[in-house]
């Protein structure tokens, strides 16, 4: 009996010295992660797990984290973190295209279908997500939303930001295809929000594929309206980091998209909104942040600020909408090129002021002003410009423009810029048309100054904001 506890006392402690080595290899290779990973090394930084707020104590029970409800949407609760790839750095998430239900025609059945990190699209939803398999898409605070090919899930990644109640707000993304969400919480008053947009090959995240545009799509966006002369001095959205211009905006974009044309990674692309002093103000937004490959197919031609594929559509100035109301939403300071891509046998452009609803106005760039030979001018409003003079604030540029069924030149007629009431190449008239183009490639220009009533000597109605424009368009 002696000798059988004496030979268990040397199991059990050779037992014990393997176990306590294993332990030590063990803490050793988590204090290295530790070391490496910057989610731990910085404070600062968003902690690995998105849902989790940072805590200087070391997190071991990590078969602790809460699953994810997939009936309960978690866009509001669930922050994606900095670098979603690292959860998952074995997987290739290739960015893919970006899909937009006016370009379903581009995208082949590879990518409906998805192959793992490819772009996806809810069925339900209809949201934009990338496929991933459901574990990894859980531990990256995403949503499963529908299903890819091998099994994979349509994953919807949210982030939020603005949360915390800070003055300023940063967090980054190198995810392709995800949400940018406004807090559920009140935004304070003089404060801003900075979302970095990450672009490096190197990622695992961007699978050695070089970006070359960023498209936001504003599925929704609300914030404060210019003031009387047009200028965003409230709340307001800029852009840094794109190549091409891209104008400060504010107001009411639900449905408006822009291209950011981006230098070779590595690079960020920063996307911040600005908020005034008021409080009450709407404010609202939810942005799909998409990153396109340089070798996607629908990548926007050069100095594209907006980029149509589709042969019918609309297009508007940011902050038009169809509302009853003669203030000003016109944005000041927009300068910027509209594309449109055109097909072998389609190389015409046309276009024409959308129906409205309301009492708004379809087409509404600097109200006409009549120059006599000696005094003030005389505004005369729901006409098309009288001359060139009229456009030299703000215009539309429709390069080689003329009326449907090209009618006999007369003196003062528009061949390219169009401003006034009505869309019309003939001077003073009451009536909005058709005015349609061939030159290629076909694009128009927007442009506005940096005020409505200030300039002169073709200041703008004091009485009658103006308003932009909504034109519907077809290519034939």
């Amino acid at each position: 009996m002696s000798n059988f506890c004496l030979l268990l006392s040397i199991v059990l402690a050779l037992a014990y010295n393997c176990n306590a080595w294993d332990d030590e290899k063990l803490l050793g290779n988590l204090r290295e992660a530790l070391a490496t990973h910057r989610s731990y090394a910085n404070p600062y930084v968003m902690a690995r797990y998105p849902w989790r707020r940072w805590s200087p104590l070391p997190n071991y029970l990590t078969n602790r984290i809460p699953s994810i409800n997939p009936v309960f949407n978690s866009a509001h609760l669930f922050r994606q973190g900095n670098e979603l790839e690292n959860l998952f750095p074995g997987h290739d998430l290739d960015t893919g295209l970006s899909i937009e239900s006016d370009d379903i025609q581009d995208i082949d059945t590879r990518q409906l279908l998805g192959g793992q990190g490819e772009s996806c699209r809810s069925p339900t939803t209809r949201e934009m997500g990338i496929c991933l398999d459901s574990g990894s898409c859980t531990l990256g605070g995403g949503r499963a939303s529908g299903s890819c090919a091998t099994g994979l899930v349509c994953c919807i990644n949210v982030i939020n930001t603005c949360d915390d109640g800070f003055a300023r707000q940063i967090d980054t993304i190198t995810v392709n295809n995800t949400y940018w969400q406004s807090p559920v919480r009140t935004i304070a008053p003089s404060s801003s929000c900075t979302l970095t947009v990450k672009l490096d090959t190197t990622l695992p995240s961007q699978a050695n594929q070089p970006i070359c545009q960023v498209r936001l799509d504003f599925v929704l966006f609300t914030i404060s309206q210019p003031d009387a002369e047009s200028v965003c001095n409230g709340d307001y959205f800029e852009v840094s980091g794109a190549t091409n211009t891209v104008p400060t905006i504010c107001g009411f974009n639900n449905g408006q998209h822009m291209y950011l044309h981006v230098p070779p990674a590595p690079n960020d692309v920063q996307l911040t909104f600005n908020f005034g002093p008021e409080e009450g103000e709407s404010r609202q937004w939810n942005i799909l942040i998409s990153m396109l490959p340089c070798n996607s197919r629908i990548l926007a031609p050069p100095d594209c600020l907006q980029y149509f594929t589709t042969r019918s559509g609309s297009v508007r100035t940011f902050n038009w909408r169809d509302v009853t109301s003669r203030t000003t939403r016109q944005l000041a300071n927009q300068d910027y090129s509209i594309c449109f891509r055109s097909g072998p046998t389609q190389r015409q452009l046309c276009l024409t002021p959308c129906a409205v609803v309301t009492t708004q106005k379809a087409f509404s760039i600097s109200v006409p002003i009549t120059f006599p030979a000696t005094g003030a001018g005389v505004v005369t409003p729901d006409v098309s410009q009288f001359g060139s003079l009229n456009c030299n604030n703000d215009f539309l540029v429709i390069p080689g423009g003329f009326n449907l069924g090209n009618p006999a030149g007369v003196p003062n007629m528009a061949f390219d810029r169009y401003c006034g009431e009505r869309l019309n190449a003939l001077p003073g008239n009451t009536a909005s048309t058709t005015v349609c183009t061939t030159m290629t490639p076909l694009r128009i220009f927007f442009r506005t100054n940096r005020d409505e009533t200030v300039t002169t000597p073709t200041a703008d109605s004091t009485t009658n904001g103006n308003r932009g424009f909504c034109l519907n368009f077809r290519i034939q």
